[in-house]
């Protein structure tokens, strides 16, 4: 792990995945009163020895990650008798390979480093760091291009959500085909799958970076309710006395161009994943969806020059209770992305 001195922290900004060890130096040989607070909470404070004049702190990491994935940017101040220092750090479990201040201003907050495919229909959203204005570059079938603002629907000052919904970049008489975000030196294309393949399930998962993103599943998506029941004779009668039911859903992320096979990954890591259902036509987020964990996963990639990535996967309701009635969709097997066609 890399050592910094602590005087070399003073407004710099560090991921919490490459917090180096800090080291505080110069000490007489005496014990040191060290503390660590974060967004003013005190995180440590023990009085330390030092060894060959020195104190090394290590694993920080581990000290400020559930804190900085509250606020994603955490403001952290170290101190000692004789010095002290205060920085940044940004929530990402993810090694990035570069330094936080370059992904700071060049990088919208996910891992996706490529083209992501998008349809009609669809909710999509951006995150990034600071509160730079975003513009999308639109461009239709017709060789035309339009431009447009894309509304903040999220953040604090420390970072910025945007809606790229397809939809909000449509324009009378044309037919969308792609688009370009930009958000300072940030950059995002979007292409327009105009087959808009029925979708199931919705995800929406927390990603690497403490961030929300949506992944909407083509291929095949089935469920196979499990029923574990225990009996005993009751009365003189032979009684189940406890039904358990679990319904394990598999679901095939359909065909995924390279970037967003890479990408995909993300949802198999994630510990927060909820279904996100279809309402009136519009994708609703998880707080009206149920969550799920994913318990199963087959995510093999190659790179054979005709080998087109898909995934599968498995997932269970997360609450106890897994027989859900969808009072809006009465009758339906599955969840409320599947479409009409599905019954």
């Amino acid at each position: 792990m890399e050592q910094v001195n602590i005087s070399q922290l003073n407004g710099r900004k560090f991921f919490t995945s490459g917090m180096p060890d800090v080291v505080i130096s110069g000490t007489d040989g005496t014990p040191q009163q060290v503390t660590v607070t974060c967004d003013g909470v005190q995180l440590l404070s023990e009085e330390l020895w030092p060894v060959s004049g020195r104190i090394t702190l290590t694993d920080l990491s581990e000290l400020l990650e559930p804190y900085a994935r509250k606020t994603l940017v955490s403001s952290v101040t170290i101190s000692a008798d004789n010095t002290s220092a205060a920085f940044s750090v940004l929530y990402a479990m993810v090694d990035v390979g570069i330094t936080a201040e370059e992904f700071y201003t060049d990088y919208f907050l996910s891992i996706l480093m490529g083209t992501k495919v998008t349809a009609r229909g669809r909710r999509e959203l951006l995150w990034y760091y600071g509160s730079d204005n975003a513009t999308v570059t639109a461009r239709y079938s017709d060789g035309t291009t339009a431009a447009f603002t894309p509304a903040v629907v999220g953040g604090t000052t420390a970072y910025t959500c945007i809606d790229v919904s397809p939809g909000n970049f449509v324009t009378a008489q044309k037919h969308l085909v792609a688009y370009t975000v930009s958000a300072g030196n940030r950059s995002q294309y979007f292409e327009m799958d105009l087959q808009e393949p029925d979708c199931a399930p919705i995800l929406e998962f927390y990603n690497s970076f403490g961030v929300w993103e949506y992944i909407y599943c083509t291929g095949t998506h089935r469920v196979a309710p499990e029923y574990k029941r225990s009996a005993a004779r009751i009365s003189g009668k032979f009684r189940n006395y406890k039904i358990e039911e679990t319904r394990t859903f598999k679901a095939d992320t359909g065909i995924l161009n390279t970037a967003m096979a890479n990408w995909a990954d993300e949802l198999f890591r994630a510990d927060e994943v909820y279904v996100v259902n279809v309402v009136n036509g519009q994708v609703v987020s998880r707080d009206g969806g149920k969550e799920v964990t994913i318990t199963e996963s087959k995510s093999e990639n190659s790179n054979d020059d005709d080998y087109m990535p898909r995934f599968t996967f498995s997932y269970q309701y997360a609450q106890r209770i897994h027989n859900v009635l969808q009072m809006d969709r009465v009758g339906r097997i599955f969840d409320n992305t599947f479409d009409h066609t599905f019954n």
